[in-house]
């Protein structure tokens, strides 16, 4: 799962620009810029007329919102379930 982030992000600058953020997102850049920056769906600073998008913090909000489980750290899906009565 982060190893597909990991090498989407591996060659941006620690800055990206709105352009690049397109690209990452497959988005239009009127959808990315007057509606995700301005609602706040992607994190950025807002500084006059220009938008400081950090690579990292895109890549972790990214890697926060998958709509996968993760995995516990007491079971597994391997594991089978634990049987209450002993048998």
């Amino acid at each position: 799962m982060s190893k597909a982030l990991d090498r989407l992000f591996a060659d941006l600058p620690s800055r990206l620009s709105v352009e690049q953020l397109t690209d990452i997102l497959g988005l239009s850049e009127k959808t990315v810029t007057y509606r995700w920056l301005r609602e706040g769906r992607v994190p950025a600073i807002r500084l006059g007329g220009t938008w400081i998008i950090f690579r990292d913090d895109v890549r972790e909000h990214l890697e926060a919102h998958y709509n996968t489980p993760k995995p516990s750290s007491e079971t597994t899906e391997l594991d089978p379930p634990e049987n209450p009565e002993g048998t």
